[in-house]
């Protein structure tokens, strides 16, 4: 009798158990339905699909995204608004393995847009023709297929962080930075530290404590900080925070299922080999304006390692372990002297090619850009 009434009770509390595992898995499933159709949602406010002009054919296993940051706001209402970040990230799951290559927001590139046909920073590509000519121009200037892009403003970004509860970063030198009360009115030591998303932003723009190629760098260590974060159990605590960060504060051609599979293999993306491109580049002045020149033949390196983690091109003498690039040090364009004169320019110069036109012919002004309609500080 006595070990009936012990298995009866041992039954009761299996029963008891089952049921307590019943129910919470049934919570969190609910939990994450919910959460799945609010983050659809959410990202069908920003969906915004393009049209992509360059053709290439790539493989199944691989895609490129280009990743960008708005310097606008609905708070700021600026009157034109610009990409403050580019950066392009390849995942080839085949390969496991993972590409970074920041572009320098002064880079003097052909604009691929409807309305403007000629050189400007790349920042501008945005101005003119919204995410389509942002990601057409990257496409063309580095002869690679984006299959997706994502636009944040300031302000998603800074919630973002915030409802992930914030990142580690690893600050290499100390310095002041900016935020919107202006410049230094935020102090950075060096060393290993946690950071909010105000100050995960203002150390993402940083660059004249050192060059936009260390300005780069810090970008693509927030990217890795934060899909590290991700994998924290306390981040699924606030989802619903995480993706309220998304709402109206985002421009993207991901939909919320592709989303979704991306989170869900965030988990492998972090055993990945990581890869960092960088451009070799110098400074020249327009009309007053400096502006970054990307190296020809470092332009093309670039392109061909992205090429290569797409599986697109095939691996040369480059891709050695052993290799490292450097640049010729040819150029395509000269100051216009309106801030130098020409001796310090002739001793900068390394270059054969002497006096080359800036932009196409016909249409080589790059002065004021223009004034746009934004939501929201994007595009539409």
């Amino acid at each position: 009798m006595k070990g009936r009434f012990i298995m009866k009770r041992v039954q009761k509390i299996i029963l008891l158990c089952l049921t307590a595992i019943l129910m919470f898995t049934i919570s969190v499933s609910a939990y994450f339905l919910l959460a799945n159709q609010h983050l659809k949602k959410a990202l069908a406010n920003g969906y915004h699909p393009i049209k992509n002009e360059y053709q290439t054919q790539s493989k199944q296993d691989s895609e490129a995204f280009l990743i960008m940051g708005l310097d606008n706001t609905i708070e700021r209402k600026l009157g034109t608004t610009r990409t403050d970040a580019m950066m392009v990230i390849t995942i080839n799951n085949k390969t496991k393995k993972l590409t970074f290559c920041s572009l320098p927001r002064d880079s003097f590139v052909p604009i691929e847009a409807k309305n403007y046909h000629g050189n400007q920073r790349i920042e501008a590509a945005y101005t003119f023709g919204g995410p389509t000519a942002s990601v057409n121009t990257v496409e063309k200037l580095l002869k690679i297929p984006i299959a997706h892009y994502c636009v944040f403003n300031f302000l998603s970004f800074i919630q973002f962080i915030d409802a992930i509860g914030g990142i580690d970063i690893n600050v290499q030198h100390s310095f002041d930075g900016v935020t919107k009360d202006g410049p230094g009115a935020i102090h950075f030591d060096e060393g290993k530290q946690h950071v909010d998303g105000t100050k995960a932003l203002s150390y993402a723009r940083e660059r004249h404590s050192d060059n936009d190629i260390m300005r780069g760098f810090r970008q693509q260590e927030i990217i890795q900080a934060v899909g590290k974060k991700l994998k924290s159990k306390d981040t699924v605590k606030n989802l619903t925070g995480i993706i309220d960060s998304f709402d109206n504060n985002i421009q993207t051609n991901i939909t919320g299922d592709q989303l979704i599979a991306l989170m869900k293999n965030s988990l492998a993306y972090s055993d990945y080999d990581k890869q960092r491109l960088t451009f070799d580049w110098r400074t020249f002045s327009n009309q007053g304006r400096s502006m970054v020149e990307l190296y020809p033949d470092s332009i093309r390196y670039v392109s061909h390692e992205l090429r290569v983690s797409l599986g697109i091109d095939k691996k040369n003498e480059q891709d050695k372990k052993d290799f490292v690039f450097q640049t010729n040090g040819n150029y395509l364009y000269q100051s216009d002297y309106s801030v130098q004169d020409e001796a310090p320019e002739e001793k900068e110069s390394t270059s054969h090619n002497g006096n080359t036109y800036i932009g196409t012919p016909g249409n080589t002004e790059t002065g004021s850009l223009p004034t746009v309609k934004t939501k929201n500080g994007f595009v539409p």
